[in-house]
């Protein structure tokens, strides 16, 4: 009935996986567990994940080379043999014992209605605080990431992220993650907006995991500087359109900053004080200083 698709990186899977197996025990379900490792560098982790592919019901799959998120989701999602999939990341934990049940409570509930469907159970992040290194990744998602089930059903589409997600595998003849971004970032925007095109129903419910992969705060920055480079990459192919922009509050507040001298004139201003937003993000964990920076930087990269 259940198929569990978890791609990782990097990471050691088994507390995860070993409360999902106990989730599905209790419940009394056909079900299995993939594992995808993306060429995982460190090897010891590789190891030790590899062992949880004697489990019963457990497939463990290891890349000799990195592929990439949407080409493992995709492949997870192509040979899963249950007729719904959770797909989460390796770096998520659970959060509540009632997890697989409340995803099998909601499959009962709209699998009579409505053959395909997606929903996102949602993402938070632990009460206690990481150690410093790491304050600037927690606060960007408590701040920027949490969000209730009300809030997410607004704008049901615009708030998709997979990395908690149950989704009929039927769908994915209809919406797959675009193999050609390979690059961090925006993956997941363009999925949402293939759902909503292809009217794929999108619920967002309170089922929550844990996201525990919290990053360095420098390599953080690394990876926000790798989305803004994406971002700049998608707009000069001409893959941006006016609903990714819609989506973008970097790429509105742009586009009206360079739309005027007073704008452009900011923007010159602010490049000159970057390894000054360098220093709020790093020290005083400033999301405002984020957003200038990669307001600056994409500017850059666009001149």
């Amino acid at each position: 009935m259940l198929s569990i698709l978890i791609p990782v990186y990097n990471i050691n899977l088994h507390p995860l996986v070993s409360e999902l197996n106990a989730q599905l025990i209790e419940n009394q379900i056909d079900y299995e567990i993939i594992i995808e490792d993306d060429a995982s560098s460190d090897k010891a982790i590789r190891y030790h994940n590899s062992l949880l592919g004697e489990m019963e019901h457990v497939t463990y799959i290891e890349h000799t080379e990195n592929l990439g998120r949407s080409k493992t989701r995709n492949h997870l999602a192509d040979i899963a043999k249950y007729p719904y999939l959770i797909i989460m990341d390796g770096d998520a934990r659970v959060k509540k014992p009632s997890y697989i049940a409340h995803y099998l409570h909601f499959i009962s509930e709209k699998k009579d209605i409505t053959p395909e469907f997606v929903v996102s159970g949602g993402l938070s992040y632990r009460d206690d605080l990481p150690e410093k290194s790491k304050h600037l990744r927690y606060k960007y998602g408590v701040k920027r990431e949490v969000r209730s089930a009300r809030e997410r059903n607004e704008h049901p589409y615009s708030h998709f992220t997979p990395f908690n997600m149950l989704i009929t595998k039927s769908v994915f003849e209809k919406c797959r993650f675009d193999e050609s971004l390979t690059d961090y970032g925006y993956e997941d925007t363009f999925f949402g907006f293939d759902l909503e095109d292809a009217e794929i129903p999108l619920y967002h419910i309170d089922n929550e995991l844990y996201h525990d992969g919290l990053d360095e705060n420098r390599d953080f920055i690394a990876k926000t500087e790798a989305s803004v480079r994406n971002l700049d990459k998608l707009y000069k192919s001409g893959k941006i359109n006016d609903r990714f922009i819609a989506h973008s509050h970097l790429l509105q507040t742009w586009q009206r900053f360079s739309a005027e001298r007073s704008g452009r004139l900011i923007l010159r201003f602010l490049r000159f004080y970057k390894n000054l937003l360098i220093t709020l993000m790093l020290r005083y964990n400033s999301l405002r200083a984020m957003d200038l920076y990669k307001l600056v930087m994409f500017d850059e990269l666009q001149r």
